[in-house]
């Protein structure tokens, strides 16, 4: 399937912590705003370094069990405290679009940073969690974010708001508003994809009236979709229930497959080897379905159904084939022993 346009992707976790390594890279007005958020009546003087999604595991050099896991952005800098002088400290950044947090994924962070204190990384360190004002009211509605390990939380607006004040990022500060919507836990639709669906559904219709689809874009951009056939005479079909475990689906650019779910790879090839037809292949091995595929050349949802008729045409072949083949063979092919 096609490459989603960069207008239509969500914005994505790498996507902000970019956005944090590039203004927490030197003393940027960002900069001086995140480290006085993190170290309330500190200076910045100088950044030494930022790393992204650093993995350490000092697990065992701690005695801590907790003391492993990734950061996503790690700050080393030098303040200077007003009672204090200069201190050197780490700051440690989390950064959440709309995943769950992981198992004492704060807890975690705590220990990493203690034992980096304790080896000299730093002096003095911060864990902060960064996501979208809802992320945050959902996860903390008590404000008890110190009960889940972190010193401090901010939000994707608090930063695209010090970002606007700074007056040269305003793109950047876009692209922490637009992914502190909610509507950003999908793709946005594309609008020469959801046209695609549309006259497909029209062009099944009328050419291929035989070979029922069923294509859900769900939400996204509607470009990566996998459509199936024969939903109804297969998986949905009440009648034959031991067909819930069968899908003929365009999985992919290149072929349409015919699935059995729940079953070995070193029980389906000795069985199907044995009725393969010409044109058909045996499918890579898979965790739990195992496929047979016809080859079918390319099909682009940003072309339109207009320019694909020929493409399409063989797509719908082929489902059509595999489907054949399917009732042909569906004693032998249910007769696979499954594993769950």
């Amino acid at each position: 399937m096609a490459e989603i346009p960069d207008n239509y992707k969500r914005i994505t976790e790498d996507r902000v912590d970019a956005i944090l390594q590039r203004h927490l890279s030197s003393p940027t007005t960002l900069a001086h705003w995140f480290f006085g958020r993190a170290f309330p009546k500190c200076t910045l003087l100088s950044i030494e370094s930022v790393s992204l999604h650093q993995y350490r595991d000092h697990s065992v050099a701690s005695g801590d069990p907790l003391a492993f896991g990734e950061t996503d952005v790690e700050v080393i800098a030098t303040v200077r405290f007003r009672d204090r002088g200069e201190v050197r400290v780490g700051l440690l950044l989390e950064d959440k679009v709309d995943a769950p947090q992981a198992d004492n994924q704060g807890p975690r962070y705590q220990a990493r940073a203690r034992y980096r204190r304790e080896i000299g990384s730093w002096q003095e360190f911060k864990c902060i969690l960064v996501a979208p004002q809802y992320y945050l009211n959902n996860a903390y509605p008590l404000n008890d974010f110190r009960d889940g390990g972190w010193d401090a939380i901010i939000t994707f607006e608090e930063i695209a708001g010090a970002l606007q004040r700074d007056g040269g990022s305003s793109e950047d500060a876009r692209t922490l508003f637009e992914a502190a919507e909610r509507e950003n836990a999908w793709n946005k639709p594309e609008p020469t994809a959801v046209q695609f669906w549309k006259d497909l559904t029209v062009f099944q219709r009328f050419f291929h009236p035989d070979v029922p689809i069923f294509a859900n874009p769900q939400q996204g951009a509607r470009i990566n979709v996998w459509p199936a056939f024969y939903e109804n005479q297969l998986r949905n079909n009440k009648r034959e229930i031991r067909r819930k475990y069968v899908q003929i689906a365009h999985s992919g650019s290149t072929h349409v497959s015919l699935f059995i779910k729940n079953v070995r790879y070193s029980d389906f090839v000795p069985v199907v080897s044995t009725i393969i037809e010409p044109e058909m292949r045996i499918g890579y091995e898979g965790k739990s379905w195992q496929g047979i595929q016809v080859r079918v050349p390319p099909v682009d949802p940003l072309l339109g159904v207009e320019r694909q008729i020929e493409h399409l045409d063989k797509v719908f072949g082929a489902a059509r084939r595999l489907y054949e083949f399917f009732i042909k063979n569906e004693p032998a092919l249910l007769a696979i022993p499954r594993f769950k």
